[in-house]
């Protein structure tokens, strides 16, 4: 159309409709061309054209530019379309209006954490599925780096032994010192387990800007109703975040309370390594020459100066009320030990007495288990005593420390699913209705922003255009004027 050799073949009529092209091309020359062809379609010069042989090379042109106009004016009526769709038409129901978009941000909300929501996020993890990551990843992981024995020396572990037993020389291991050295040991899961709640909180947050983002794009049009619906949610994360967190420190305080030794994982902890102990004396007194009597060596004569017997009460079934109850009673020690057991035949101790925590190893009980104690160097150096204390201290920690592991690893993200997740999910659609849907808020939630009024009108003129610019194309086609 821009041809300076065809100006000659066109009429007046023709060359003004291309100067008015020319002077709206930069911004829309497309759309203008398309107009223009519009023009010379309907014009008297139509036919001149047709009659003419002159005019041959403007109609071969003409024709061939058709194909690539009507697929760009195709495509741009379709983005127009789209675009007059999310503006939406003017509301005339208000109060079903409302309900609507409330409705329609609480189910897509929801159905961001259950994974089911239309616009599924590709570039990261995003809702349910980020909280699954929370739960058995990031949570889990951090748990599992917990050492057991982390920030426990082995002079605290003495101290707490020696702590426990008053102004009297210790006999035996008091059970007090376990309690105290183990409940230190579980409070440092609390920490973690705070962070989970908070990491969970923060992408419930996320996820009211995702829905924003990309799943009710009608709430854009709203400006007021998209804020006070943030408002709303994100008041109600609010005020679950204290009550989780509660319930969390609570399941970490029930650990606390109760250090239930009768646990059957403990038991079988404790067992396993009663049984290292048996299977090791087993073998060693294979290993010895027939020569060597086999009574003496397994009821040797405690050297002097050393603890020649350990009271061990049974009762009934074997159960005392503490760790002794769990073992297998009889002589639990190996050739060369320098500490006898001796079953006697005595009521259960009192509550609060030392109970003797070395009925369950050896005094080479560094030699029958796999983890090896390192204990911090001391201005002195420990007797094997000590370090006999120290390692079945050490032992029972650890048993006992996975144990409140596994179950803080469990009950933890059951907690947050119910008293926060669940819990919003649930609560959701009836705190926006109560909150929201209200006569008195109807007209200001939803005024439109300034300037969409505006752009919906002018989306539907130029879809208007496009639409008229297809059809006068299609009816060029259907004109066999070449």
């Amino acid at each position: 159309c821009h041809s300076g050799s065809l100006s000659k073949t066109l009429n007046p009529t023709l060359l003004q409709g291309r100067r008015t092209m020319a002077a709206h091309c930069p911004p829309r020359g497309w759309v203008k061309c398309t107009e223009f062809i519009l023009m010379l379609c309907t014009c008297d010069s139509v036919k001149t054209i047709k009659a003419g042989g002159k005019s041959e090379l403007l109609m071969h042109h003409i024709r061939d530019c058709l194909p690539e106009l009507k697929t760009r004016i195709n495509v741009l009526a379709a983005q127009y379309q789209s675009l007059l769709n999310s503006y939406g038409e003017p509301v005339e129901e208000k109060s079903s209006t409302l309900l609507q978009l409330i409705t329609k941000f609480a189910a897509e909300y929801c159905n961001t954490i259950e994974g089911t929501a239309k616009y599924i996020e590709t570039a990261e993890l995003c809702g349910g599925a980020r909280i699954c990551y929370i739960f058995h990843e990031t949570f889990g992981r951090t748990l599992e780096s917990v050492d057991p024995l982390g920030g426990l020396t082995t002079i605290d572990v003495l101290t707490a032994i020696r702590n426990a037993t008053g102004p009297r020389p210790a006999l035996f291991v008091p059970e007090v010192s376990f309690e105290l050295l183990v409940k230190r040991q579980i409070k440092r899961l609390e920490e973690p387990s705070l962070r989970c709640v908070e990491l969970v909180h923060e992408e419930m947050q996320r996820i009211i800007q995702h829905c924003s983002n990309y799943s009710t794009q009608e709430l854009l049009r709203f400006p007021k109703l998209h804020d006070a619906i943030v408002e709303v949610v994100t008041s109600l994360l609010r005020r679950r975040l204290p009550v989780t967190n509660d319930m969390v420190h609570n399941l970490v305080a029930i650990e606390l309370a109760y250090i239930n030794t009768k646990h059957p994982d403990f038991a079988d902890a404790i067992g396993l390594m009663n049984n290292n102990i048996d299977e090791q004396r087993r073998s060693r007194m294979r290993d010895l020459p027939p020569s060597v009597p086999r009574d003496k060596v397994a009821s040797p004569t405690a050297p002097q100066g050393e603890a020649s017997s350990v009271p061990v009460t049974e009762q009934g079934d074997g159960g005392t009320g503490s760790w002794r109850g769990m073992l297998k009673k009889g002589e639990d020690f190996l050739p060369g030990d320098r500490t006898t057991l001796q079953p006697l035949p005595s009521a259960s101790p009192m509550r609060g007495h030392a109970v003797n925590l070395l009925d369950v190893v050896s005094c080479n009980l560094f030699h029958l288990l796999n983890t090896r104690c390192f204990p911090v160097p001391v201005s002195r150096k420990l007797s094997a005593r000590e370090q006999r204390d120290c390692e079945v201290i050490e032992r029972l920690i650890k048993s006992y420390f996975l144990i409140v592991r596994k179950n803080i690893q469990d009950s933890v993200p059951k907690a947050v699913m119910h008293f926060l997740v669940n819990h919003v999910k649930d609560c959701l659609q009836s705190e926006l209705v109560g909150q929201l849907y209200k006569t008195a808020l109807l007209n200001d939630l939803l005024t439109e922003s300034e300037d969409m009024a505006q752009r919906r009108n002018e989306a539907a003129d130029m879809l208007k255009a496009l639409q008229k610019a297809s059809q006068v194309i299609a009816e060029i086609r259907e004109t066999h004027m070449w």
